[in-house]
């Protein structure tokens, strides 16, 4: 058996989005396994941070990783979801670059070290699955730090059980909230839960907002040294969250100031699928912005450089879509393309600014003379997306 083809057997939630299974749930199970595998293959442990929140998440450890590795530290960045291929999840940065592991490699280590125990694993989800695999991984690889992005939330994510030595907390949004909580405040609660007690520093995106201050500040987090890190606001969020990144090295480790000081924003590699150009005539940029805030910030950046531009839409059904249209209203666009194809949400009925630019779109091939206009398209709401349309620009190229 390979690795891709275990992996693809078990239970992946990402994808039937079954959130029920959730009422139940505890890493009590998970946790064994995490003991199991510590005794057998001796792990030594390396720094490992953890970064959670709703949004931000993603490219604040991107840059993390970056910066480490930079300075010759060995880091090991384990996120989700992926753009192509699951192998994206758990990379290694090395010289501020990231490289996807080779398949024959995975499946060589998989091989070795998950197929003598293998029924210890059956019964795991897709994403604890991966999460027990990457820590297996990283092992092997002789990190010097790890970077674990949380998957939903942080009590009951599986990436708790790396025991970070430092949590970084991005922006709390509504997400999730049929598990999480509907409140910010019930939120902020759930992702707090990932501190354990061999946290020794709580970083924080400041929320400027009163409430999560108060309950990030009075949250029992036994020695956990806690500090809120005011954002520089940038042109783009992903300058943004870059800066934030080098102050929460700064804080946590002072000696390496001077040379993280030194590095700029331009010359560190932007992470993929984040505001990322995937044509350039028309201009075609992607982002998995996903819930109302998130969708704000990047359609508002957008419009500062594109006084007219298409979005191209397409959400999971679970998401927020009535307010993530009201975030619309007031862009100026040419198009609006709702995509509702298999998987995806219907969205609920327009507000009136939209209703003369929309159109619903549930085939593929419909969405060929949008990537071959005159106008800018951004693409948001859903990772899911990016290769329906990296697939379709590449089909019209070669036309």
């Amino acid at each position: 058996m390979l690795f891709l083809d275990f992996l693809h057997s078990l239970q992946n939630i990402e994808k039937t989005r079954n959130f029920n299974v959730f009422k139940e749930y505890s890493l009590d199970e998970l946790s064994k396994l995490f003991l199991f595998v510590n005794t057998k293959h001796k792990i030594q442990k390396p720094i490992r941070i953890s970064v959670v929140g709703t949004n931000g998440k993603g490219s604040t450890s991107h840059y993390l990783a970056s910066l480490l590795s930079i300075f010759g530290y060995k880091t090991g960045l384990y996120t989700s979801p992926h753009l192509s291929t699951p192998l994206e999840r758990f990379q290694i940065f090395e010289d501020g670059k990231p490289q996807v592991p080779k398949e024959e490699e995975v499946n060589s280590f998989f091989k070795n070290s998950i197929l003598p125990d293998l029924d210890k694993f059956k019964s795991l989800s897709y994403f604890e699955f991966l999460t027990i695999f990457t820590y297996l991984y990283f092992a092997k690889k002789n990190t010097d730090f790890e970077i674990w992005e949380a998957g939903l939330g942080g009590r009951l994510d599986a990436t708790k059980l790396v025991n970070a030595d430092h949590v970084i907390f991005t922006k709390i949004g509504l997400d999730h909230s049929e598990i999480l909580g509907d409140t910010k405040e019930k939120i902020c609660m759930e992702k707090l839960g990932i501190l354990t007690d061999v946290c020794r520093n709580l970083l924080v995106m400041d929320p400027e907002d009163n409430s999560l201050k108060t309950l990030i500040q009075n949250f029992h987090k036994g020695n956990i040294s806690v500090q809120f890190l005011p954002l520089e606001q940038k042109p783009t969020y992903l300058e943004t969250n870059f800066l934030f990144s080098q102050t929460a090295l700064s804080i946590l480790y002072p000696d390496l100031t001077p040379k993280l000081n030194s590095i700029t924003f331009e010359s560190v590699a932007k992470p993929r699928g984040r505001m990322e150009v995937l044509q350039n005539s028309p201009e075609i940029v992607f982002d998995p912005a996903h819930n109302p805030d998130a969708i704000a910030t990047t359609t508002r950046e957008f419009a500062k450089t594109h006084p007219s531009f298409s979005l191209l839409l397409g959400s999971l059904p679970d998401k927020d879509l009535e307010g993530i249209l009201l975030q619309l209203k007031s862009l100026p666009l040419q198009s609006l393309v709702l995509w509702e194809g298999s998987g995806f949400g219907t969205f609920p009925a327009l507000p009136d600014p939209l209703k003369l630019v929309a159109q619903r779109i549930n085939r593929e091939e419909d969405l060929n003379p949008l990537f071959q206009g005159r106008f800018p398209v951004l693409v948001l709401g859903s990772f899911r997306l990016y290769g329906i349309v990296a697939k379709l620009i590449q089909n019209t190229t070669n036309m």
